[in-house]
């Protein structure tokens, strides 16, 4: 990694995704994928496209995939914990991702408490390097506050080449 792009800045952001029950042939249970990413933005104004890059060996390329839809939230500076909250797999029990409450609204597993979330169907996708990119166009937004976003200058993201290849 270069010294440049080490003093590039990102935010800080949940991305989620569920596939329901009852729309896969292997399981009866919603299947819901949640991690933390910062490499998202936006790439059209009209229509509004977000991209994401995920891991290749993250469970939410799978869960993304099927569903064709992800959420992104956005956190603020109070939510420095949920970074590393959803940083490895994910359990979801009683009404909890990692133990953060969330809720299913519109087919898709929405965290409470963030600054708000962006729902996006997915319209293209594509393999770069180690990290899966989507891009999403925005269906739905919901603004729950209006504060200042966490970005990786308050918390220096840990994320390394070595980690992406877990």
């Amino acid at each position: 990694m270069s010294e440049l792009s080490k003093q590039m800045t990102y935010g800080y952001y949940i991305i989620t995704a569920l596939k329901k029950g009852d729309n896969l042939k292997t399981r009866e249970k919603d299947y819901i994928a949640a991690g933390t990413a910062n490499w998202v933005s936006q790439v059209s104004f009209s229509p509004e496209i977000i991209s994401i890059a995920v891991g290749q060996n993250s469970d939410l390329n799978e869960t993304i995939d099927y569903s064709e839809h992800f959420s992104v939230h956005v956190l603020s500076k109070d939510h420095k914990e949920y970074v590393q909250k959803f940083a490895s797999k994910s359990t979801i029990e009683d009404g909890k991702i990692n133990n953060i409450p969330f809720q299913k609204k519109n087919e898709q597993a929405i965290v409470e408490g963030t600054l708000g979330y962006m729902t996006c169907k997915v319209v293209n996708s594509i393999n770069m390097g180690d990290h899966r990119v989507y891009f999403g166009e925005v269906i739905q937004h919901e603004l729950h506050e209006n504060k200042e976003a966490l970005c990786t200058m308050e918390l220096p993201s840990t994320y390394t080449k070595d980690k992406a290849a877990i």
